[in-house]
C-alpha cells in the first residue's frame, strides 16, 4: 500500500481534500511497480495535487500522510478485464447449448459469441465507473497541524555587522 507525505491545500465538499505530494521516486503515483519510462511520470524533484478522501478532518496547511489502497487495482482490472471476458466465455458456452440453428440468416453460435463482447465491455465499463468512486487516496494522519508549524519556527539571531 504505497503512502505518501504532503500538504492539505484546499478542502473540497464531501469530505474530500486536495494534497499536495512531492514523491520520494520516481513513477506513476499510486502505482509504484509500474515503469518511470511511462509518460505522465512524477519524477523525484516534481510535485502532484491528488484528491483525497478526509476522514481525519484535516484543515488547509495541515502535513498529513496519504495511503493508497492497493485492492482499488484489483477492483479495476477485474471490471475492465474480467467482465469482458466473462461475458464472452459465456456467449461461447451459450452457442455450444443452442447448436445449429439460424436466425435471420445468420448462425446463432456466432450471434452469441459476437454480442456477448461488446455486453461484457459495457458491463464492465458501468461498475468501473461505479466502483471507481471508492478509489480515491485516504489521509490517515495528520503528522503536523499549521499551527505546530508555525510555532515551530523561531527567531533566527541577527548577525553583528
Amino acid at each position: 500500500m504505497p503512502e505518501y507525505e504532503g500538504f492539505v491545500a484546499s478542502l473540497i465538499d464531501e469530505g474530500k481534500a486536495e494534497v499536495l505530494i512531492q514523491p520520494e521516486t520516481a513513477g506513476i503515483v499510486g502505482a509504484p511497480s509500474v515503469s518511470a519510462k511511462v509518460c505522465h511520470c512524477a519524477s523525484s524533484s516534481s510535485q502532484v495535487t491528488m484528491e483525497a478522501l478526509n476522514p481525519v478532518q484535516a484543515g488547509v496547511g495541515d502535513r498529513v500522510i496519504v495511503k493508497v489502497e492497493a485492492s482499488a487495482l484489483i477492483r479495476n482490472l477485474g471490471s475492465l478485464v474480467g467482465l469482458p471476458v466473462l461475458f464472452l466465455v459465456l456467449g461461447w458456452f451459450i452457442s455450444l447449448f443452442l447448436g445449429d440453428t439460424v436466425l435471420l440468416g445468420l448462425p446463432i453460435t456466432f450471434l452469441s459469441i459476437f454480442c456477448s463482447l461488446p455486453l461484457g465491455v459495457a458491463a464492465g465499463v458501468f461498475s468501473y465507473r461505479h466502483w471507481s468512486r471508492e478509489n480515491l487516496p485516504t489521509i490517515t494522519l495528520i503528522t503536523q497541524t499549521r499551527q505546530e508549524m508555525a510555532s515551530s519556527f523561531t527567531k533566527a539571531p541577527v548577525p553583528n555587522f
